[in-house]
This record gives C-alpha cells, structure tokens and sequence, in this order.
C-alpha cells in the first residue's frame, strides 16, 4: 500500500496522466509536474500541479521544495527525436540528454536524502523497449534510455540499505504523444529519407495499435505497491516475449529482426 505522497513527471499527458489518474482513484495524494501547470486541459480531480522544467536546474529545486516531502518518484517525463544520427545536430541530442538523463538524474539526486533519512522511499524510473533493442534513426533517443537502465540498476544497489526501493518499467509501443510528436529531423534532401520513410510509417501505424496508456500504468502501480519490486517491469503487447528473446539472440540476429520487423532492406 502507497503510504504517502507520490510525485509523477509528466502528469499532463500520456502515462504520466494516466499513472496520476490511477493513484488519485486509489486516493493516494498525488503531485503531478507539467511543464506549463496552467496549460493543463481536463485536470484529473485530487492530483495537484505543478511546473517543472528537467533542463533547468532552479526548477528541480523549486519542484520539490513546492511538493514537500514525498513518498514515491515516478520519473516519466521525457523527449524523443526521429530522424537520421547524420542529419541530427548535436546539440539536439545534448538538449534530449539534457531532459531524458541529466534532469532526472537531478531531481532523483535532490529527492534521495529526505528518502534516505526517513528510510524508505521508492523511484520508478520509465525507460524503454527502444533501449533494448536500438531502432534505427532513433540513435539519440536509445542512448538516452539505455544509459537511464544502466543508471537504475546501479542506484537500486546503492540504495537498498536505506529502504530506497528503485526498479525500472520499460514499455513498449504505448498510445502516447511521445512518439507521434517526436522531434523530426528529416531533410527531404537526406541521403536517408527513402529508409527513414519506410520506418517512419510503419511506426506510426504500430503506434496507432499500441496499447494505452493505461496498461503501463497498472505495472508502474504495482512497481510503486510492491514491498519488494522486481528490478525490471516491462508493459506493452509483446515486451515481455521481446525481453526474454532478447537473452537468447546474439546481438546480429537481433539487429537483423529489427530491420525485417521495420521492412528495411
């Protein structure tokens, strides 16, 4: 049972709203961060807003010192970026590394000591299936979420004396707006856009069939509820297949299913 508050990145939209939804129905009191709290259409009743922006250091500070103490870290919020890794500028993927990785790892740094002195506390961090298996033309986006996998593991074993619980969900294709509203860098003149194209469709039609939002909710709940989590919860149609296949294929294979999957030559 969730004893406390539970602070959700992300809440406007997608499966932070839809985690916020199913922690407010259970009447757990719930703390959902939005870039732009005033902008949020349809607030879902019991779950209170506020700005947070994960590239700007003064805001972490000023999130947490607004939401006070809490009891559980749900780490959702995040960018993605499409297109070719050549026609992508750097600095576009230090601006993705920037929300996806370095803000997170500031506000998990900043909410870890309250945690730690009351000893317990639990941090869900959402990856992603993309981080196990690396689409292409999403090159910045899989480096952002594999490396939040790695950095999870290794916080849940740091942290486990202190009664900080700390596992990782990672979802599949979910029906978001992350993926539909992804950053684009596609030039029509790419040397890429024959295959980028090609992958870019089918995605967008797998994500239409996606499961909602919804469905990763249950399992980030049940990551949060648990007294014990596993150190990897995944969700979505066929991740946990994908998961376990994934330990039985040599990287070549995999890489190849990857491209069949996406019809890429």
């Amino acid at each position: 049972m969730i004893q406390g508050p539970v602070l959700v990145t992300g809440a406007s939209r997608g499966i932070g709203r839809a985690v916020a939804a199913a922690l407010a129905e259970r009447k757990v009191e719930t703390i959902g961060t939005s870039r732009d709290p005033q902008a949020v259409a349809d607030r879902i009743p019991g779950v209170r807003y506020i700005a947070l922006r994960l590239e700007d250091p003064k805001s972490i500070v000023d999130c947490l010192r607004e939401a006070g103490p809490i009891e559980a870290l749900v780490n959702n919020a995040g960018q993605s970026q499409i297109g070719a890794f050549e026609d992508t500028p750097v600095e576009a993927v230090e601006e993705l590394f920037a929300v996806n990785v370095f803000g997170l790892l500031r506000l998990t740094r900043a909410a870890l000591p309250a945690m730690r002195d009351r000893g317990r506390g639990t941090i869900v961090n959402i990856g992603s299936l993309t981080g196990l298996f690396p689409l292409p033309f999403q090159s910045g986006y899989a480096a952002t979420k594999l490396a939040l996998e790695a950095f999870t593991k290794s916080l849940r074993q740091e942290t486990r004396g202190f009664g900080i619980r700390v596992p990782l969900v990672v979802p599949g294709y979910i029906r978001t707006g992350i993926g539909v509203d992804s950053r684009e860098f596609a030039p029509q003149s790419s040397v890429y856009t024959a295959e980028y194209q090609q992958f870019r469709s089918l995605q967008l039609k797998k994500l239409e069939e996606a499961v909602p939002p919804e469905a990763a909710a249950q399992t980030i709940l049940r990551a949060i509820e648990s007294r014990d989590p596993k150190p990897v919860y995944y969700t979505g149609k066929n991740v946990p297949l994908m998961a376990f296949l994934k330990r039985l294929l040599s990287e070549r294979r995999a890489l190849k299913i990857i491209r069949q999957f996406y019809r890429l030559p």
